[in-house]
């Protein structure tokens, strides 16, 4: 039986989805602008409030779509329209199965079948192998696999497949033991809008949990578009399984061309709300919404894929189902970059993933590594305007993994250069006691520019630049109850510069012992190498060459900027 709570939180279904979306552009300004003022507490929303922006793109109520004009819509070119229920007879009731019949009338390029309001039963996939093909529907229209259902719905994957069309359906899965989900792999266009799955996908098979949307482009200068597609309740969040747990989107590495999710919803996956880290081509996530999903919400690999305008989520006092099992295979994070594992011999995914204009909060988890995780297989990284929240003790609000830590790929251990991690325009806070908010491994010319990260947890360092020569901090300012700014040097490298700072960042410790001392002093931990143009920049001193309890390692703090000479101390000699 499906539970009273359940049936009625999804009965809103196909009449709801577009309200909803259409709601959430207002609800944008207020989320992004109440972040660090703690007035705006997302706890205080129900869990099926808007909490991001969408400009609705080209979407028409299903009340005003025009069937009379149907031969091109959203750039695909059709050559019949068909009425589901008149055409081809299917049963608006649900009592008779849609499937064969359906994929029969798919089965001829440039067909788009046409749904009027109802109940559409399926209980086996329908396949898609033809061009110029599409599903609509005309009101409110669900498509309801069988009981124990848990392949996909729709499999789109030969070589003639392309231009497909799936739009104004809600897909029903709140049967027991029933799951489902889309698979398009298009040489060119797809376009999938206005779609809602209701209920949780929680039924797996020996393979894994079928995920809700299997995406791909084979042409380069292709383009498939995922619009104001709905997921409330994707699976469970500890539903990880071995890798194998259920996705919301899954970009993979047949897709060489663009992805572009825009005004979705995508909440509570055990196994990342969009996956498109491991593909050549592009993923451009805008204007969305993820909640509570594990490993994290958005996920993406290189050059020309982004995340932008979205709102991402860590909150498990609003989770929805029910009692978690954090042991094994749980780490809530909200964005992740990441290249690898790649296959032998492949060539590298070009450097230049972007987060920008996102909203990103992690108020409550067992487990969150970080907020923004760039991983050990990740090449760079440039983060701008955007805010970021932590109340997780422990949790750093930005990390950079050691690079080298995980291999790239099975014939080379590091990603090729850059490695760098750059902050312009970043506002980091929150409540998070230890750890440190910027946490850079390995991660050499990185920068933190016009940035505001402010940590009065207990014990919570600002920014960690661990083997990162060449980095710089400008135009911000930097408060901690711990030290802003600590550096791990390699004290072998004599003629490098470990860091720059500008001569206008505010550098404040809240917890403020008294023993810090001139680090230019003599003798000198560092030596100041160029002062110009607004800052000054830092090498190892004399003093670096000491006692120092592990000789090619020093590890010191910044507590402020004295007119420009650096104020701390050494944290790792006795």
């Amino acid at each position: 039986m499906i539970p009273d709570d359940e049936r009625a939180d999804d009965a809103e279904g196909a009449r709801g989805r577009r309200a909803y979306l259409g709601a959430l552009g207002a609800a944008a300004a207020s989320v992004a602008g109440c972040l660090g003022s703690g007035n705006d507490d997302p706890r205080d929303r129900g869990s099926d409030a808007p909490a991001n922006g969408t400009d609705g793109g080209d979407e028409t109520d299903d009340d005003e779509i025009d069937v009379d004009g149907l031969d091109d819509r959203h750039g695909i070119a059709f050559d019949r329209v068909l009425n589901a229920v008149d055409d081809l007879g299917l049963d608006p009731a649900g009592e008779t199965a849609a499937n064969e019949d359906l994929e029969t009338a798919l089965s001829t390029s440039g067909t788009l079948v046409t749904f009027p309001e109802g109940t559409y039963r399926f209980e086996d996939t329908v396949g898609l192998e033809s061009e110029r093909i599409g599903v609509l529907g005309l009101g409110g229209v669900a498509f309801v696999p069988d009981f124990g259902f848990s392949d996909l719905l729709f499999d789109g994957q030969g070589v003639t497949l392309d231009n497909v069309l799936v739009e104004n359906v809600d897909i029903d899965i709140r049967a027991p033991a029933t799951t489902t989900g889309i698979r398009l792999n298009c040489r060119n266009r797809f376009h999938v809008e206005n779609v809602e799955y209701v209920g949780r996908g929680t039924n797996g098979s020996p393979g894994g949990t079928t995920s809700a949307f299997l995406l791909a482009i084979r042409a380069e200068d292709g383009r498939g578009v995922l619009r104001n597609v709905v997921a409330k309740k994707g699976s469970r969040i500890d539903g990880y399984e071995g890798g194998n747990g259920r996705i919301g989107v899954w970009v993979g590495w047949t897709n060489k061309g663009t992805v572009r999710i825009e005004g979705c919803d995508f909440r509570e996956f055990g196994n990342n709300g969009v996956y498109g880290s491991r593909t050549p081509g592009q993923v451009e996530i805008v204007d969305s919404y993820f909640l509570n999903n594990n490993v994290c919400g958005p996920r993406i690999g290189g050059a020309g894929s982004y995340v932008e305008n979205c709102t991402v989520e860590i909150d498990l006092d609003r989770y929805t189902g029910g009692a978690v099992d954090t042991t094994t295979e749980f780490n809530t994070r909200a964005i992740v970059v990441e290249q690898g594992i790649q296959r032998a011999g492949s060539p590298p995914i070009e450097a230049g993933a972007e987060i920008r204009g996102c909203t990103l909060r992690a108020l409550s988890s067992p487990r969150s590594q970080s907020v923004v995780e760039q991983s050990p297989v990740a090449r760079s990284l440039t983060v701008r305007d955007t805010e970021i929240r932590c109340d997780i003790d422990g949790t750093s609000a930005v990390r950079r993994g050691p690079v080298g830590s995980l291999p790239y790929r099975p014939d080379r251990r590091r990603p090729p250069l850059p490695h760098w991690t750059r902050l312009e325009n970043v506002s980091v806070g929150g409540s998070a006691a230890g750890g440190v908010a910027v946490d850079l491994r390995l991660a050499p010319e990185s920068r933190v520019t016009d940035c505001e990260i402010t940590c009065r947890g207990a014990d919570r360092d600002g920014v960690l630049l661990d083997l990162s020569p060449r980095s710089e901090v400008t135009g911000s300012s930097i408060r901690t109850d711990g030290h802003p700014i600590v550096v791990d040097a390699d004290a072998t490298a004599t003629g490098d510069s470990l860091l720059c700072l500008g001569l206008e960042t505010v550098l404040e410790r809240f917890d403020e012992d008294g023993d810090a001392g001139g680090l230019t002093a003599d003798p000198s931990l560092l030596r100041t190498l160029v002062r110009s143009d607004g800052r000054v920049c830092f090498g190892l001193g004399s003093a670096a060459f000491g006692d120092s309890s592990d000789p090619d390692s020093l590890r010191f703090g910044i507590d402020a900027l004295d007119d420009g000479v650096p104020v701390g101390r050494f944290l790792n000699r006795s």
